[in-house]
């Protein structure tokens, strides 16, 4: 996808095109800095600055702002006192400049599924399109009377003026520069938008091929939280880190819930509050493995690596029960409490291994992805060192808690 990129980016310059991963996040730019104030021109001035930084940084490409690059605009100066003198309106000005430039949409025509839209367009005399707009004509929606007085009434009454004369004067048009105090060509943002009621202008980017999106954006974090803001303007960080964030939030919202509903399924299962409790004290271990894999392989512990956490506990959970209730089992058999706790470490050392291999090894072809790099690395680290602990410290805390004597 990389080479993809830097073809049709040499290829096509004056293109913006971006080749885009599938996302959790729902983001259309993994980085975003958000800058919040009155002024267009401050905000255009700091976001500037802030893609500066991003483009300088050889871990982020296709940077990008939100309202998009300024477009050109025709502002007529309406003179309103001599328009109202000949009975044109600003709608009036309006709708024959349109006429003169791009046209009017009047009509649809339809072949086929191909759908065409009609436009009314004004004309010179010889047919032409209209090059000066000095000279274009101004025409009104409804016929002019502002011309007729006295005299005109007199003279139709007494054939002086025809019905056509009269006619040909209240349908006439007027040159535009005889209404207006000139034309000038200013630049305008094509769009403006707001959050929590001010202007708000994001510099977007994307992290290259290979690169986390957290660990391109730690580049130019602190460069671009150096950036002085004039008062009354503010920053904050968007993208996927406030989507990270934002689920972050809900997913512990409703974790102390999960830990609760599944100490009371092991109590359920296994009749006592002693053995859950075993289990539940060796979930803290797997963090042991989770930070050994984190530190070797350089990955950023976020949002997806949380959830790799979360489905690592019912992991240690389920391996837990199967050695618990394999020492059950032997002490049921009336075999010494001791050698039933090395045993069952050791008779359930195969399978239990075995089992955790299969997912490790599942985990394997995500490492490179930069999405879910993160999750199997938690899961990789956390389930190998997880799985070998438990099968050490439950035996232990089993002796512990039972009161069971181990002697040499």
């Amino acid at each position: 996808m990389g080479e993809i990129q830097e073809f049709l980016t040499a290829n096509y310059p004056d293109a913006f095109i971006r080749l885009k991963r599938y996302n959790l996040m729902y983001k259309k730019h993994p980085i975003e800095v958000q800058f919040n104030g009155p002024d267009p021109a401050v905000l255009r001035s700091l976001t500037a600055q802030a893609l500066d930084i991003m483009e300088n940084s050889n871990a982020i490409h296709l940077t990008q702002n939100n309202w998009e690059a300024q477009t050109p605009v025709l502002m007529v100066n309406y003179n309103q006192p001599i328009a109202r003198n000949v009975g044109l309106s600003r709608q009036d000005v309006a709708l024959s400049l349109l006429s003169a430039t791009g046209g009017i949409p009047a009509s649809v025509y339809y072949d086929g599924n191909h759908r065409q839209t009609i436009y009314l367009k004004s004309v010179d005399g010889e047919g032409n399109a209209i090059e000066s707009l000095d000279n274009a004509q101004i025409f009104s929606m409804l016929p002019s009377l502002g011309f007729l007085n006295r005299d005109l009434v007199q003279g139709l009454i007494t054939g002086v003026y025809a019905e056509e004369d009269i006619l040909e004067e209240a349908l006439r048009t007027i040159p535009l520069s005889q209404v207006t105090d000139g034309i000038s060509l200013e630049w305008e943002d094509p769009l403006v938008i707001r959050y929590d009621g001010q202007r708000a202008m994001r510099a977007q980017g994307s992290p290259v091929q290979g690169v986390g999106t957290e660990d391109a954006r730690q580049t130019i974090a602190e460069q671009i939280e150096e950036i002085e803001l004039p008062h009354g303007y503010s920053m904050h960080w968007e993208g996927e880190i406030k989507a990270s964030e934002q689920s972050s939030k809900y997913l512990f919202k409703y974790f102390p819930l999960a830990i609760i509903l599944m100490i009371a399924i092991l109590i359920m299962l296994f009749k006592d509050y002693r053995k859950p409790l075993i289990i539940v004290c060796c979930i803290p271990l797997l963090l042991i493995g989770v930070i050994f894999g984190m530190l070797a392989s350089g990955k950023t512990f976020g949002f997806v690596a949380i959830v790799g956490v979360l489905g690592l506990v019912g992991m240690i959970i389920k391996n837990g029960i199967v050695l618990m209730d394999e020492i059950e089992l032997q002490l049921s058999d009336s075999v010494d409490p001791v050698e039933a706790l090395l045993s069952s470490s050791s008779g359930r050392f195969r399978p239990v291994m075995m089992a955790s291999l299969t997912t490790i090894l599942g985990m394997i072809p995500l490492l490179g992805d930069d999405l879910f790099g993160p999750l199997a690395v938690t899961i990789m680290g956390g389930l190998l060192i997880g799985t070998l602990i438990t099968l050490i410290v439950i035996p232990l805390l089993y002796s512990l808690f039972f009161k069971i004597k181990i002697t040499k």
